[in-house]
């Protein structure tokens, strides 16, 4: 027991650093803790003994994590994802599994079943990544991150039932074998969602009183679910996970029981992506092989998931962005392969090489997307017709007019206030349901990416009055000043800014006044409770002009 412990010591210290230093480049952390793993295993420093028992630990890890994807899944964002987003994941899936497959069953000679699960389970691209890297460069929202986020959402839906299919073909496929699989799954499904949205959600919300019991209760259901799908049915843990989070993420207190089980998923899966390493640092690797996992994934990926978004009729710069995003494997991709490995379908060469090729792409495509704009405005004046979709844009021959990029949210209440004052305004945004709405509303809109440099032709910049961008990447609005200064256009341009040191740089970019959402916050509040000091109903009036101009900026919504 106390080797053990040492042991245990040894693995959390060494993926803790191995995570902080990768993180602190701005890279996965789980790219470090595997790293860490497979120094460990070249080391030799663990005994046979204690990685049986840590193996039992980070099965715990994954199971836990499935849970925490049921919890958090919104299926609002599934069924309101759109048809592009499902004509994407069908046309990616298709495509993408295709290559897959004739690379496993022809290059790497693999039977049919153990290379069709292989070849979807490579489709998968990071959610953990893509999440993490567009809410850092704040286009989590734009169209392009919600591309990426819807698809990214069918792809992990696809993985739990791969998650649960792999363990039942450990003897090969039968017809009879997947009839008895699918009639488990159903039974599960219904046992498990009734019961956990009725009694269970029920419990929580009118017998618990504490968060700390809220918390315990919950890992009571996920426990029995796990139970009920291992031990009745005969079905891997993960389906039993996944289904305990699912039948909670519509009820109440959901939010507190992920809040504060990620921290114990974390330690556990901490386990699980260390041992990952140790697995393929304990035996040889294929470089070569390695080389050509991280080629199809990369290549692959970009191409494909580019073809899919233009069958789907995306624009250029949309169909850019969203194939570098996918142009990793996923950790879902990795966890399948370690599940497969266990129900012996593939060979631990074939695991090493593809859990290797995966870090990679995870390291080059976190890269990748942060140079995403500097990568598109190089490649599309060196390869014009990289892509044969259309531009993004048409050119619009107003004068005297107010050019307003983004027409959303921010962008929605000044454009009510500049059409009050009669001004002509034509607004550009990067999301077609925006430019729809606007347009059925009869506003002058055209859709078009403000990073583009083109941007200045297709608004007629030259020939307006003011420019008042709502657009949040500071690098979009120094690219735009930057255009404006070389090419002599002196029109006046408003720009926002988060912070004093961005404001500052903007202003010496050339800016003619800056917007500070926090600073304009304050002030209005300020205002506002001067007011209420020298009378107690002006929250009432101010609250009633408000509800005026909401219902009026925001019809239906408000």
């Amino acid at each position: 027991m106390e080797i053990f412990l040492v042991e245990m010591m040894v693995v959390f210290v060494s993926a803790v650093l191995f995570g902080i230093a990768f993180r602190f480049f701005k890279l996965p952390s789980l790219v470090g803790q595997v790293l860490a793993g497979f120094v460990l295993g070249l080391l030799g420093v663990l005994g046979k003994e204690g990685i049986e028992t840590m193996k039992l630990f980070s099965a715990l890890g994954v199971t836990l994590l499935l849970f925490l994807v049921g919890l958090e899944m919104n299926w609002q964002d599934v069924r309101h994802s759109g048809k592009t987003v499902f004509k994407l994941f069908f046309l990616q899936t298709i495509f993408l599994g295709a290559v897959y497959l004739l690379f496993a069953t022809q290059l790497l000679k693999m039977d049919w079943l153990a290379g069709l699960l292989l070849a979807i389970a490579l489709t998968f691209s990071s959610t953990i990544l893509v999440v993490k890297t567009l809410s850092e460069g704040k286009d989590l929202g734009s169209f392009v991150g919600k591309l990426s986020l819807g698809l990214l959402l069918l792809q992990d839906l696809m993985a739990i039932v791969l998650l649960a299919l792999i363990p039942g073909f450990k003897n090969g496929f039968s017809l009879a074998i997947l009839e008895m699989l699918l009639l488990k799954i159903a039974i599960i499904l219904i046992v498990v969602n009734i019961i956990g949205h009725y009694l269970i959600a029920g419990l929580l919300k009118y017998v618990i009183k504490s968060s700390e019991d809220l918390i315990l209760f919950s890992l009571v259901w996920f426990f029995l679910a796990v139970y009920f799908s291992t031990k009745i049915l005969g079905l891997s843990p993960e389906i039993g996970g996944i289904l305990a989070g699912l039948s909670l993420s519509t009820g109440w207190g959901h939010f507190q029981i992920v809040s504060k089980v990620r921290t114990l998923r974390d330690i556990f899966l901490t386990i699980f992506f260390v041992l990952l390493g140790l697995e393929v640092g304990a035996g040889s690797i294929n470089w070569l092989l390695v080389g050509e996992f991280v080629a199809l994934t990369i290549l692959g990926k970009f191409i494909f998931t580019g073809l899919a978004a233009m069958v789907a009729g995306l624009k250029r710069k949309t169909t850019f962005s969203l194939s570098i995003n996918m142009t990793q494997m996923s950790e879902f991709g990795l966890i399948v392969m370690g599940i497969g490995f266990g129900a012996g379908l593939w060979k631990s060469e074939l695991v090493s090489a593809v859990t290797v090729a995966g870090l990679i792409s995870m390291v080059l495509s976190t890269v990748l997307m942060a140079g995403a704009r500097a990568i598109y405005k190089k490649m599309s004046k060196v390869l014009p017709k990289l892509f044969l979709g259309e531009r993004e844009g048409e050119s619009v021959s107003l004068k005297n007019h107010v050019v307003l990029l983004g027409g959303d949210r921010t962008g929605r209440s000044i454009l009510s206030f500049l059409k009050k004052n009669r001004e002509t305004v034509l607004v550009v945004d990067f999301n077609p349901e925006v430019i729809k709405r606007l347009k059925a509303a009869g506003e002058e809109a055209i859709f078009a990416d403000v990073s583009d440099p083109d941007i200045l032709d297709l608004t007629n910049i030259r020939n307006a009055k003011m420019i008042i961008s709502t657009v949040k990447d500071i690098s979009d609005s120094l690219a735009i000043l930057s255009e404006m200064k070389s090419q002599g256009i002196k029109v006046p341009i408003i720009v926002d800014a988060e912070t004093a040191s961005q404001a500052a740089e903007l202003y010496r970019a050339g800016a003619s006044y800056v917007i500070f959402p926090h600073f304009v916050s304050g002030l209005h509040l300020g205002q506002l409770m001067r007011k209420f000091e020298q009378d107690t109903g002006a929250l009432g009036r101010y609250r009633s002009r408000q509800n005026e101009a909401l219902k009026e900026i925001y019809e239906g919504e408000f």
